[in-house]
């Protein structure tokens, strides 16, 4: 089963992204500055061995969808 959330980094803002639910380990907020000096807060979700997602949904959003 999968989730699908919305790309928070810059490179590839608003798209979305499909991750398979029993692929993912952690997942945490935290505020980042972008290289433009932008602040704002994101969700990150990881999956080994892919890596981190920077998605826009909150911390609480994507816990339901793992539900």
């Amino acid at each position: 089963m999968f989730i699908t959330l919305t790309n928070s980094n810059p490179a590839f803002r608003g798209y979305k992204v499909s991750i398979r639910k029993d692929l993912i380990v952690t997942v945490h907020r935290n505020t980042v500055t972008r290289d433009d000096g932008v602040i704002e807060d994101v969700t990150f979700v990881y999956g080994p061995p892919h890596g981190t997602w920077e998605v826009s949904e909150t911390l609480e959003e994507v816990i339901r969808m793992l539900k």
